[in-house]
């Protein structure tokens, strides 16, 4: 008796099937976003736009992974932390909720999370005591070759290196997948003098 393997997606099946992947976990992350805050979020580290495949697992594999930061009002922080822990009850996960640092009775850092569930590996919530939020998101592994996905998403363009020359984003911008080389998104007009 043979064990059956599942075929890896390559080609359009691979493109169509991260395509699924991608709007479906940034549709997720955007929810998040959007239940504590609809303004600008800054983008992570250059190039951290959330589309790029990184490898995962070991050749054969990719996810996706973003950072997201919003500056909010401090004095919220518990009740931030109470909305994220909802939403992701209200999603079907089990989040686990810890607090980090002993300077006042909240801690200097609230943390909200968790592994492996859902479309995400992990999915990290951080409230800071000043009032700074981050979402970092770090997809579940999927099968397909990251080095193939990427040639056929941006074709050799890098987005930090001025496709994408923005560094924040509303989770309510429309989603897209792919670029269209010579066709910049989301360029910032320059002031008139």
């Amino acid at each position: 008796m043979t064990a059956c393997t599942p075929a890896v997606p390559s080609g359009e099946a691979l493109y169509a099937e991260a395509e699924s992947n991608y709007l479906r976990y940034r549709g997720f992350v955007n929810e998040l976003q959007s239940s504590l805050s609809t303004q600008p979020w800054r983008i992570g580290q250059l190039g951290s736009y959330g589309m790029q495949p990184s490898e995962c697992d070991g050749p054969g594999t990719y996810q996706f992974r973003l950072d997201r930061a919003v500056q909010l009002d401090a004095a919220q922080r518990v009740e931030y932390a109470d909305t994220v822990e909802s939403f992701l009850n209200d999603k079907g996960m089990t989040p686990s909720r810890g607090t980090l640092g002993s300077d006042s009775q909240e801690g200097q850092l609230i943390q909200v999370k968790v592994r492996d569930e859902g479309d995400f590996e992990l999915l990290l919530i951080e409230i800071g005591k000043t009032g700074d939020v981050l979402i970092s998101a770090r997809t579940a592994c999927w099968p397909g070759d990251r080095a193939e996905l990427s040639e056929r998403l941006f074709g050799g363009v890098y987005l930090g290196d001025g496709y994408l020359p923005v560094d924040t984003e509303s989770p309510t911008d429309p989603l897209f997948f792919g670029i269209t080389p010579g066709d910049p998104q989301f360029v910032r007009e320059t002031p008139s003098p």
